[in-house]
């Protein structure tokens, strides 16, 4: 096989096929990835090349390196960058806390005026809307809706509940969609609970609960994700980093 596209970088491309060998079954969750010789030769760069790509795959969470065994494709269900864009510590702890998410709703709606200014696209502009909701720890509750232009994600809308208990949405994104991330904006804010999302976190009315507003942009400079997700923290700190390879 042989990269030809002179638009992108080469290692860029080399991610590519590896993303597209896991999209299509070849690589499979837990696989050992060829080493990067024989992707060298496979690819016909040089081996620098393709070790670029391979470490970018892992710092993104999609390989893992394991001293002295080689490079695998990463256990989602087993790994904390799943839940890379949510991490929450406890007080008097320093590991993660697993979130157990389950979708709630997703289909094709039409963006009001707020969405379509946040997404950068026209008013009643066909988009998805993604809405999940997670359980952390004991009695802590996330609650989020993403809002996904429709043109960059053909065929999400048919997605099912087990399709998102084996793929989180930026996996999605990276592997199946090819949208790579440029930046990523958070807004958080500490609001009072209304009505409708104490319902939702299992709070009561006017309880301080947090709110983070999230754009993401492509390398394209597209607006590929807004989300809005609010979170009632029993005991815990919202932690985020976000580390992206160019």
């Amino acid at each position: 096989m042989e990269v030809f596209d002179n638009s992108l970088p080469l290692y860029r491309q080399v991610e590519d096929l590896i993303l597209g060998d896991i999209a299509a079954g070849k690589l499979k969750e837990g696989d050992l990835i060829p080493s990067e010789m024989e992707l060298a030769k496979r690819y016909r760069v040089h081996q620098g090349t393709v070790r670029k790509a391979v470490l970018n795959l892992t710092a993104k969470g999609i390989l893992y390196r394991k001293q002295g065994k080689g490079t695998f494709v990463v256990f989602q269900e087993n790994n904390l960058k799943r839940f890379r864009n949510y991490r929450f510590l406890s007080q008097s702890a320093s590991d993660f806390e697993l979130v157990n998410t389950a979708l709630l709703k997703l289909g094709i709606v039409l963006a009001d005026a707020d969405i379509a200014e946040n997404l950068q696209i026209r008013k009643r502009t066909s988009i998805i809307r993604l809405e999940q909701m997670g359980k952390i720890g004991e009695n802590s509750f996330l609650h989020w809706v993403s809002f996904l232009p429709k043109r960059l994600y053909p065929g999400l809308e048919n997605y099912t509940a087990q399709d998102f208990l084996k793929n989180t949405l930026w996996k999605l994104q990276e592997i199946y969609f090819k949208i790579r991330v440029k930046k990523r904006e958070e807004y958080v804010s500490a609001i009072e609970a209304d009505q409708h999302v104490a319902q939702t976190l299992d709070t009561e009315p006017g309880k301080p609960i947090l709110r983070i507003k999230m754009k993401a942009t492509s390398m394209d400079n597209e607006i590929f994700e807004y989300r809005i997700s609010h979170c009632k923290l029993e005991s815990l700190e919202f932690y985020t980093i976000h580390q992206h390879s160019y």
